[in-house]
């Protein structure tokens, strides 16, 4: 997975009812990288993931993904996972800034 992250991410257990997020923000170094998620549906739920929860496929997998979707009625609570009441700053790159600033803007999916 090539870093920074993409912006669509799918989570592989509910967190607060969300699966469908969007990466807003990242930063750290080597094994100290982060990323804040917020949910695509419900803007108050916004988590920071650290970079290796977010690679590793059993917890989240890059893309909106509804295939592997649980019942909702089987809400899970993915504890690896720290919940966030202040959102972050935008990082430049996230193409969700308005006026835009920068020309490099970050994917929102890995290429195919």
């Amino acid at each position: 997975m090539t870093w920074p992250p993409v912006k669509a991410w799918t989570s592989k257990a509910y967190i607060n009812g969300q699966v469908h997020f969007v990466a807003i923000n990242y930063g750290g170094k080597l094994l100290k990288r982060w990323v804040v998620l917020m949910s695509v549906v419900d803007s108050n739920v916004v988590v920071k993931v650290s970079w290796s929860k977010l690679v590793d496929v059993s917890n989240w997998e890059a893309g909106w993904d509804e295939r592997n979707l649980i019942d909702s009625s089987e809400i899970l609570c993915d504890k690896s996972v720290e919940e966030t009441s202040n959102v972050s700053p935008l990082s430049i790159d996230s193409g969700l800034t308005i006026p835009m600033s920068e020309n490099t803007i970050r994917p929102w999916f890995d290429k195919l």
